[in-house]
């Protein structure tokens, strides 16, 4: 489909995502995951755990975990870990026991030197700690912890909360976890493709091509993730910052001022930048092969947009360089032959 076919089409789409409700099951293995982060009795937790997963009373719900015995408070010797080096070397000095080393160190001789008992009434803070049971329900339900791992992508910017996530794996699935995810990333990545084009809103499609790169990169599918991330610029740039670009001209007839909107949702961000230096040196390119790489993505999209290949190439060629005044100098151009193309604004 063609820019100048989708540009001027009514965003229809006034319907806000629907929230979804978290099982208390779900919200129990989400905690379970993250439990040893926080402090026995511990009144302030952060507020994703309530925006996130719907978890209005985590301190309860903790200790609710303690009776089924899934969790259990700490030794002062495991507490040991949570204190500051500064405090460590202090009750490591308090012992006349050496205070070199790194964080570990400290930890390791004063748990072989100082014994529980004594520890006790100096440590006074605990902290929660899985147990077997906990670790044996954990393993039972691993997608949850896959979901909980920090990852270089967002599963919810794709569209995958945790309500909707734990719903792929209520029934029986006998691919790895990452194959249920990744089938669901296609899934989403169709779906709203299709709403994009129909609304001119190319937000959601945008994010989950990001995320379907950024996991193909973590399975070290390098030359795979560059070309998914490509994908993501190239819509990005070309529709969802490329159509509020146009319309701008189409609305105030100023070149000028329609670059600047370009360049404001197009700009190749720091993190941006850095994601497709890690990737491409993952590929093993140098400059001139990134380059190539990119053209020739770009050069087999279907759909055309505000930018030619070359163009848009070479504007993110100047994001890796962080070189602003470049990327606004080809937007400047870019609005310039978009403009030729477009109805004159009536005076």
């Amino acid at each position: 489909m063609g820019l100048l076919k989708s540009i001027f089409k009514g965003n229809q789409n006034t319907q806000t995502k629907p929230l979804h409700k978290v099982d208390g099951t779900i919200q129990d293995l989400v905690l379970l995951c993250i439990a040893e982060d926080f402090m026995v009795g511990e009144n302030k937790y952060p507020d994703y755990l309530q925006s996130r997963f719907g978890i209005d009373s985590p301190k309860k719900q903790l200790q609710n975990l303690e009776k089924r015995g899934y969790i259990r408070p700490s030794t002062s010797i495991e507490s040991l870990s949570h204190l500051k080096a500064a405090e460590l070397k202090s009750i490591a000095s308090m012992f006349e026991l050496k205070t070199s080393g790194k964080k570990e160190d400290l930890c390791n001789r004063i748990a072989e030197n100082v014994t529980e008992e004594v520890l006790k009434g100096i440590i006074k803070k605990k902290y929660w700690i899985i147990t077997e049971n906990g670790k044996a329900l954990l393993d039972e339900n691993k997608h949850i912890g896959f979901y909980m791992e920090k990852h270089p992508y967002s599963l919810e910017a794709a569209g995958l909360d945790i309500a909707s996530y734990a719903k792929l794996f209520s029934g029986k699935h006998n691919g790895r976890i990452r194959d249920v995810v990744w089938g669901e990333l296609n899934k989403k990545s169709i779906e709203y493709y299709s709403a994009a084009m129909s609304t001119g809103k190319f937000f959601d499609y945008c994010e989950v091509l990001h995320t379907m790169a950024m996991f193909l990169e973590e399975e070290n599918r390098h030359r795979d993730a560059l070309a998914a991330y490509m994908r993501y610029i190239h819509y990005r740039s070309n529709f969802e910052a490329g159509l509020p670009a146009i319309k701008n001209y189409s609305l105030l007839g100023k070149v000028n001022d329609a670059a600047d909107r370009l360049f404001l949702y197009a700009e190749i961000l720091p993190f941006i930048a850095d994601e497709i230096q890690t990737i491409s040196n993952g590929c093993g390119f140098d400059t001139d092969q990134l380059r190539t790489f990119m053209r020739d993505a770009f050069s087999r999209e279907n759909d055309t947009g505000v930018f030619s290949p070359d163009e848009l190439t070479e504007f993110v060629m100047c994001g890796l360089k962080k070189d602003q005044a470049g990327q606004k100098r080809i937007c400047k151009t870019v609005m310039k032959s978009a403009a030729m193309k477009l109805p004159k604004k009536k005076s």
